[in-house]
């Protein structure tokens, strides 16, 4: 398995390209995504993710079939991970950092996305673009299938963290703090099917 990750500015666009790796038939269980909400800039997603929830209730109490059209954006939730800050996420990655709860300070964003096969060096930078309220969308997917979904994720303007640092590194970013929880505490929480290797989008 691999992750293939793109930053993004645009929640709209992050969404519309893992609605369409969605379509390519990557399964929800491998599709993930971070954003930062300290201004509280993706609230609205929030209002839209319980309209969006109210619809597929009523979908689902009436029998009506809405598959996989309302979107990634229906499963947020906010979350506020110390030394981060708020946040919105969804997809599996979100029930994991829920799960943390106040325990979030023995592992946070670093631990899960290390948990996931991110490596030491890039776990923190993308920690950051989410401090810095980028938007972080994640697929996991079979070797074979990873040019095609970073294709889609390219597509609909996915950046690569590295680029990114090379930015802040202009505005006197000196790098990444030193990682102060280099594992998550809880091993009920680790995925024994984890990949080993992390790819981004444009690499």
């Amino acid at each position: 398995m691999r992750n293939i990750v793109g930053v993004f500015s645009d929640l709209g666009a992050a969404e519309r390209a893992l609605i369409e790796v969605r379509a390519a038939g990557i399964s929800k269980d491998g599709v993930h995504l971070i954003a930062g909400n300290e201004k509280s800039q993706h609230d609205h997603y929030m209002e839209e993710a319980k309209e969006r929830s109210k619809t597929a209730g009523s979908a689902a109490a009436s029998g009506a079939s809405f598959g996989g059209g309302l979107g990634i954006v229906a499963s947020l939730v906010a979350l506020a991970i110390p030394g981060v800050g708020p946040i919105v996420a969804a997809g599996p990655i979100a029930t994991v950092l829920t799960g943390l709860g106040i325990g979030a300070a023995s592992g946070g964003i670093i631990g899960a996305l290390k948990n996931m096969g991110m490596s030491h060096e890039q776990a923190p930078l993308y920690e950051e673009a989410v401090r810095r309220g980028l938007i972080i969308a994640l697929v996991q997917v079979d070797e074979e299938r990873a040019p095609e979904i970073e294709r889609i994720l390219e597509l609909h303007g996915a950046r690569d963290v590295r680029d990114e640092a090379d930015t802040w590194k202009e505005s006197d970013w000196s790098g990444p703090k030193a990682d102060p929880h280099p594992f998550i505490a809880d091993d009920s929480i680790k995925n024994p099917d984890m990949p080993e290797e992390v790819k981004r989008a444009g690499s």
